[in-house]
């Protein structure tokens, strides 16, 4: 086996470390690990909202930005009366390009969206078992670790706008041969729907495992993690929506509410994300590529 193969796990080594992950997820701190990254998730919402809308915006419009957040709150974490955080968004005053907000606003984002993904980071690190080393060249290390922080929120928001645009075209396309009304093209729209939801998972957390923490990583090791976590997350927040729209108590609250049910969904969230970075550890010790650090 050359050095940058994987071999394949048997159908007893999966069901192994299937049981090795949960145990030594269960051992690890995953509860505060949880609520550090719900916490600075909340800071982190409206800089990144913001600039969403006022980068992003300026290339697809504003309108396609603001649907497609507001598709996510109410289709993917759950949030039943978003009208209380769009009316924030729009007092914001995007459309008058105001160049002191704006400069504000990146800067904002810069430390919100270090400290949110520094904050993950950390938290990948205690769960791959990692112990960073010590750089000498803090600044340079600095500005590595934003310049993945910002890479990884851009390419998740070029993914959810590149699965906005695809999914149109393709409805668009079904529309013009398949029957309204069939049980056919209410299936296939729920099918690419959630199966987009997925693939961008899946490339998403792939980079996550890939570069954000200070170890080493094989391509498959990340790409298989991925997918685990991305099926694993997927299901997760069928269970959590369900919670949050039916049981959870501040669900309709107003906008303290809104930010409740984020809480809540992004604690709840990382409790999986971090389940899929224990299961990565285990599996790449299991085929002969321990995550080291570098």
């Amino acid at each position: 086996m050359s050095k940058d193969q994987v071999r394949k796990l048997s159908w007893k080594e999966i069901f192994k470390l299937s049981k090795t992950s949960l145990m030594e997820f269960f051992n690890a701190d995953n509860f505060m690990h949880g609520a550090a990254l719900a916490y600075y998730a909340i800071f982190a919402l409206v800089p990144i909202v913001y600039l969403a809308i006022t980068i992003f915006g300026s290339v697809v419009g504003e309108e396609v930005i603001l649907e497609i957040i507001q598709d996510v709150l109410q289709q993917n974490i759950g949030i039943t009366d978003v009208s209380g955080i769009m009316a924030f968004v729009a007092e914001l005053n995007i459309s008058q390009g105001n160049i002191i907000l704006k400069v504000v606003g990146i800067v904002v984002l810069l430390f919100s969206s270090t400290a949110l993904l520094n904050a993950l980071k950390n938290s990948i690190n205690n769960f791959f078992g990692i112990t960073p080393k010590k750089n000498k060249n803090f600044v340079l290390e600095t500005l590595i670790s934003r310049a993945i922080s910002i890479g990884i929120l851009s390419l998740f928001g070029v993914c959810l706008i590149v699965t906005y645009f695809t999914q149109t075209i393709i409805f668009s396309l079904t529309d013009q041969f398949i029957a309204s009304g069939s049980g056919v093209r209410s299936t296939f729209y729920l099918i690419v729907e959630h199966g987009s939801l997925i693939a961008v998972n899946v490339i998403l957390f792939a980079f996550i495992f890939k570069y954000l923490h200070d170890g080493t990583v094989k391509w498959k090791l990340a790409w298989g993690g991925s997918l685990f976590t991305s099926i694993l997350l997927y299901l997760g927040h069928l269970l959590i929506k369900f919670y949050l729209v039916n049981y959870f108590f501040a669900a309709n609250v107003g906008f303290a509410g809104t930010l409740m049910v984020i809480l809540t969904w992004m604690f709840y969230s990382s409790q999986i994300i971090f389940l899929g970075a224990k299961f990565t550890a285990v599996y790449a010790k299991m085929v002969g590529r321990p995550i080291v650090a570098k």
